[in-house]
């Protein structure tokens, strides 16, 4: 499936050598990569990135390429809920975003997630939530479907937002 579907100038290093998987797959890992760098530590990062891929191989026993793209493609949310304040409450209105959002609300999701209960980004928890997210369990997951459902309910606010 080589196709020539990238059409942007800015995409252009991409045109005939890549299918659209691979560039999935760089916008996630690159946004993925650039959010676990804090205060400087790129080659931890890099490191880390290279473990989890590892830990996933040895856990699932296939590609961790698949894995990790299958999983954040299963998470990508159609809709964000954007807040308005209505009376005296604030409300979130459901509107749709562009790709590259999707990838950035899908990689801020699991990053708060894993740094919720610990300071510390764990190996072991990063694993567990993108082998959850595949099966289609977790909080990621349940994330998702919350967002979904808030936005179903208040879809009626719609006409109050104006962008």
């Amino acid at each position: 499936m080589k196709e020539n579907i990238f059409l942007k100038d800015k995409n252009r290093r991409f045109k005939k050598m890549y299918d659209y998987n691979f560039f999935k797959w760089y916008c996630i890992h690159n946004i993925f990569f650039k959010s676990l760098i804090f205060s400087g530590r790129k080659l931890w990062a890099f490191k880390f990135l290279q473990m989890i891929k590892i830990e996933l191989k040895n856990q699932e026993g296939c590609d961790s390429f698949w894995l990790i793209l299958i999983s954040f493609l299963k998470l990508i949310p159609e809709v964000i809920l954007f807040p308005k304040k209505l009376g005296r409450k604030i409300q979130g209105v459901p509107l749709p975003i562009t790709e590259r959002k999707q990838y950035t609300f899908i990689i801020k999701w699991t990053i708060k997630l894993i740094r919720d209960r610990l300071r510390k980004v764990s190996l072991k928890k990063i694993v567990e939530l993108i082998l959850s997210s595949i099966y289609e369990k977790g909080e990621a997951f349940e994330q998702k479907l919350n967002v979904y459902q808030t936005s179903t309910t208040n879809r009626h606010l719609l006409r109050f937002f104006k962008r």
